[in-house]
């Protein structure tokens, strides 16, 4: 008898503690996409990188209209990009123009992408493949986005891209001539004037191509360049040789 009066206490007691659990329930908080930005933002002022990108990440699983999401996928990329952390920005750069190629934002995302594989450039000898990268990216986004506010800036960072390239293409060229290996020396010299004129290295590229034919024994096309050189840039000093070694085919 006591048995079963205690365990309907019990039984009433647990009932009481889980309505009373019920209703201390309160119903989540309406998700507030500009406020959850300005904190995020203070964040990535002070430099709170990774708590930044938690938040971020918590925006586009709580947004479900997806405005805000969009949004935080850039951000997260512009954290990395600010922490130096340049090739994981390229990674969600990329992500946000697969996922919103339309966003009015693109273009942004398009030039950080660029702006992202441009600070990874550190050598011509070493940097080859993210110097034609950022090229890439920067012509895409003159030909996908032509009124970006970034045209200007764009041009430059496209003729320095091609000025490493052409100094890559140069040291190549200079260690097949210092071989002795003097056609593929030629090739590249040969590339390097067709794919990026009026590049730093050009002078350096006219003359040595010069001198590539000369040692192939091609007389003809060596004081054709030699010639074309002297006319481009008279005033050079490769110039002055130029002329000593076209007088000296004449002999």
């Amino acid at each position: 008898m006591y048995k079963k009066i205690f365990l309907l206490f019990i039984i009433l007691l647990i009932g009481s503690a889980c309505s009373s659990k019920k209703a201390a329930v309160k119903p989540a908080p309406a998700f507030e996409g500009e406020a959850a930005f300005k904190q995020v933002n203070e964040k990535i002022k002070g430099r709170y990188y990774e708590e930044a990108r938690e938040a971020l990440e918590k925006i586009k699983a709580q947004d479900t209209s997806g405005r805000y999401a969009a949004l935080a996928q850039i951000r997260i990329g512009d954290t990395y990009f600010e922490e130096g952390l340049y090739e994981e920005a390229a990674g969600e750069y990329e992500r946000f123009l697969k996922m919103h190629p339309y966003h009015r934002y693109a273009y942004y995302a398009q030039y950080q992408l660029a702006m992202s594989y441009f600070r990874m450039i550190k050598t011509p000898d070493v940097s080859y493949g993210f110097a034609k990268k950022a090229l890439n990216e920067f012509e895409k986004l003159q030909m996908l986005y032509p009124r970006n506010p970034y045209m200007d800036v764009t041009e430059g960072r496209i003729k320095a891209c091609k000025n490493i390239l052409a100094e890559h293409e140069f040291y190549v060229g200079g260690f097949y001539f210092k071989k002795g290996s003097y056609s593929a020396a030629k090739e590249r010299f040969k590339n390097l004037l067709q794919s990026y004129p009026n590049s730093k290295k050009e002078i350096d590229a006219l003359y040595y191509l010069g001198l590539s034919y000369a040692n192939l024994g091609n007389k003809d096309k060596a004081r054709e360049t030699l010639m074309t050189l002297i006319e481009r840039y008279p005033a050079a000093r490769e110039s002055v040789e130029a002329r000593r070694l076209i007088a000296a085919f004449e002999k």
